[in-house]
Order: C-alpha cells, then sequence, then structure tokens
C-alpha cells in the first residue's frame, strides 16, 4: 500500500515517486520495525512536540515567562556538569514518619547541590529560610554528599520573580532539628496555634487563598477579628 502523501514526506515523494510505494518498487522489500520506545530523532522528534504542544496553547506573557523559567535553568545547567533529577521522588528517612517527597528539579554534582522551584502564582515567594525549599535541601543532601550546602531557587514567571539564596550546612542541619522537634510534637498531640504569613493557604484561614473548612481558626479570627465572634457576620464585612 503506498503511503500516505503527507506535509512530512512531500519533499521526498515528490524527489522520489517509488519511495512512496517501496513494496512495490523494490522486490521482496521487507519494511522496517518501527519502534516507538527507541531513541531516534523521529522519536526525539515527537516527544519535544508533545512538550511543547500545552506551552504553545498558553497565553502570549505565559510563554514568555516559561521561556525566561527555561533560559534560567539552561543558565545554571551550564555551570558544570550537574546529574539531573526532574520530579524524583525520594523516601524522607530523616524524619520518623519517614514520608515521601518531591522536588520540581534537583542538580548536583557530589560537592554542589542545587533546588529549583517553579512557583506559578502572583504571591511573592521568598527563597530566604525557606521551609519547603530547606525540607527539599536535606532530604536530597545525600545525593552531594561533599556539599556545603544547597542553593535554593525559587522561579515565578508570573511575577518576574527569580531568586536564590545558599544555606549552608549549619542551617540545613537546625531547620533539620527543628523540623524533627516538629513532628514529635505533632505526634505526640500538641495542637498549639501559630498563626502568621505561613497561613495564606491553610484550610482554617477565614481570608485563605485556598479551599476552606469551617468553623475557622480560632486563633485567626481571635487575632483579625478580636470583638467579634459572629462567623458570618465577619465574612460579610
Amino acid at each position: 500500500m503506498a503511503e500516505r502523501f503527507s506535509a512530512s514526506v512531500a519533499s521526498r515523494q515528490m524527489a522520489c515517486h517509488a519511495s512512496a510505494d517501496l513494496a512495490a518498487a523494490i522486490p521482496n522489500w521487507v519494511a522496517p520495525v518501527e519502534d516507538r520506545d527507541a531513541d531516534t530523532a523521529a522519536n526525539r522528534g515527537t516527544a519535544k512536540h508533545e512538550m511543547l504542544e500545552p506551552i504553545m496553547r498558553l497565553p502570549r506573557s505565559e510563554v514568555r515567562g516559561m521561556a525566561k523559567y527555561l533560559t534560567y535553568v539552561a543558565d545554571l545547567r551550564d555551570r558544570r556538569q550537574f546529574k539531573v533529577l526532574v520530579e524524583h521522588k525520594v523516601t524522607v528517612d530523616w524524619l520518623v514518619s519517614k514520608p515521601e517527597s518531591t522536588a520540581d528539579l534537583v542538580l548536583y554534582t557530589q560537592d554542589e547541590l542545587h533546588i529549583v522551584d517553579g512557583k506559578w502564582g502572583k504571591i511573592p515567594v521568598d527563597p530566604y529560610h525557606n521551609a519547603q525549599l530547606l525540607y527539599y535541601a536535606v532530604s536530597y543532601a545525600h545525593f552531594a554528599p561533599k556539599a556545603k550546602g544547597a542553593t535554593l531557587h525559587v522561579l515565578q514567571p508570573a511575577i518576574d520573580n527569580f531568586d536564590s539564596w545558599f544555606a549552608d550546612t549549619n542551617v540545613l542541619a537546625k531547620f533539620k532539628a527543628d523540623a524533627l522537634a516538629t513532628e514529635a510534637a505533632i505526634a505526640a498531640g500538641d495542637t498549639t496555634f501559630g498563626p502568621g504569613d505561613h497561613c495564606t493557604f491553610c484550610a482554617a484561614n477565614p481570608h485563605g487563598r485556598g479551599l476552606k473548612g469551617r468553623p475557622f481558626c480560632p486563633a485567626q479570627m481571635s487575632m483579625l477579628y478580636p470583638d467579634k465572634t459572629d462567623e458570618a457576620a465577619i465574612l460579610a464585612l
């Protein structure tokens, strides 16, 4: 059966009609077996098209943001021959509960570690003493056993926030100790409230950015509305 005359083969078929039906043109010709999983130029090209498709559907400003994001990562990778972990899941074995954790991107050598985290909202995120990124750094530290710390990167294209901060081994050790103490306190039943900037996405925050549960956090309510007690009236403000 003749090969379909498509855009991708137009040049070849127009120059060589026989290439459209090699079985008819070459006696005893046997077509090769196509392996969709093989590392071939054609398969690599198809994979890149699939990766780019959702990006091309974004608004122009977001396409530019993605370009800046990728350029930042490319520039970072230019510095050394880093090994690359993308969405690589690890067991957090330094915690008693041993949960699993997955960082967006980790670049490492024996003596250097980078934690790269993409943020897609418009609320500014600071890498400085960022608990999420410190958690990742401690959890992936074994990949870079000779590193003197970890560089934490926040990539936030929506507001052109591309920032980094180096956390040395003393900072990482303190975070690890504080995290272990927190885990132990929670496991022991401690339910002490501690309202603050970290409450933004808490489900009990009356003005949180995420899904909300009921009733609201009493510490937040007391702090925000010290003279009011009626939840419905507060929400009507």
